[in-house]
């Protein structure tokens, strides 16, 4: 049996031709970073210094962008602040206004002036 398998292997066996192995004559070893920067081509580096300048601009900017943003909502607040206080201040004037311009008020007033007060002379200021 053990015959019949070689035959059977060499029956499927096709001839290859040989071909000649090719070898590099020498290797080149890059040996510093110079050298491999002069492979690189002029071209190449302009590009790579364009992304990395294009890349530090556009940090600078969204640094300057979120200061100004920062700056404004600050001032937001700041101009809010002062619009709540006034009308607080406003609130408070006109509750004083219509307190000081009650009729029982300008009654009493009048009665200690020695003054009288027709009713039907008196308005409401507004």
């Amino acid at each position: 049996m053990a015959e019949l398998k070689n035959n059977q292997q060499t029956q499927f066996d096709y001839s290859q031709p040989e071909q000649p192995i090719q070898t590099p004559d020498s290797f080149e070893v890059f040996v510093s970073p110079a050298d491999r920067l002069k492979k690189i081509s002029r071209i190449e580096k302009i590009v790579a210094v364009g992304l990395l300048a294009m890349l530090i601009g556009m940090a600078i900017v969204m640094v300057n962008t979120r200061n100004d943003i920062s700056k404004t909502q600050n001032d937001i607040t700041n101009t809010q602040t002062e619009i709540d206080k006034k009308e607080k201040t406003a609130t408070q004037l006109q509750q004083e206004k219509n307190e000081l311009s009650r009729s029982d008020r300008l009654k009493e007033i009048a009665e200690k002036d020695g003054l009288s007060i027709n009713d039907e002379n008196l308005r409401k200021v507004k």
